[in-house]
């Protein structure tokens, strides 16, 4: 075999193993919950299931634990639509996933902490700027107030900050739920689309 062969021969071998590593990195697979948490995610041990509500969605249509069963995952986040800071961030953060992850298996909804400003028409136009298939969700804040509650999501009463901007300060987590009404777990920031969308992809195989 020539010297000229054997070169051809190895750099082909070397475009193969790297061509097909990178295939390898970017199929989905089972994570450990201990890469799940590397990557910012927090599993809940016990598969407990999200108590009974009845809320809104920005269509006026019943949103209950039975359109849970619609999707492989639902994407619960509590917010509000003049949120100056996290929201918006969090918002953008889910488009990304979206953009990341191509299945139709997984629901995003902002559920919102402030429901007096926060119209069904508010809220549509405001989760739709991020992504047409997003859901705002609204309803009495007292169901609001015990569905985040066990979540491990709260709020403080609104406030004004020194830019004269409406705050309600809350707990800034990311809720994975299956069809099942099951807790799957919490991201926590900082958040990171590429991780989030390694997480979600090992939860639609387990889920």
């Amino acid at each position: 075999m020539s010297k000229n062969l054997l070169v051809s021969l190895l750099i082909l071998l070397v475009v193969f193993l790297t061509i097909f590593s990178m295939y390898r990195i970017t199929q989905p697979r089972v994570l450990s919950e201990e890469e799940m948490k590397v990557n910012g995610f927090v599993k809940y041990g016990d598969n407990q299931e999200v108590r009974i509500f009845d809320l809104v969605d920005h269509n006026g249509e019943q949103f209950t634990n039975l359109q849970l069963e619609n999707n492989k995952i639902n994407l619960l986040y509590f917010g509000y639509t003049t949120c100056p800071t996290e929201c918006p961030v969090m918002m953008s953060v889910m488009k990304q996933v979206f953009s990341k992850i191509d299945t139709n298996e997984i629901a995003y909804y902002l559920i919102s902490f402030d429901p007096e400003i926060d119209t069904k028409d508010q809220l549509k136009k405001y989760v739709t700027a991020f992504n047409e298939d997003f859901i705002g969700i609204t309803g009495d804040i007292s169901e609001v107030l015990k569905l985040g509650y066990q979540l491990g999501v709260e709020k403080l009463a609104p406030t004004t900050d020194h830019m004269n901007h409406r705050v309600i300060s809350h707990t800034n987590h990311l809720i994975a739920i299956n069809s099942d009404g099951k807790i799957l777990g919490i991201f926590r920031g900082p958040f990171d689309s590429s991780s989030m969308s390694l997480v979600l992809k090992s939860l639609l195989i387990t889920s």
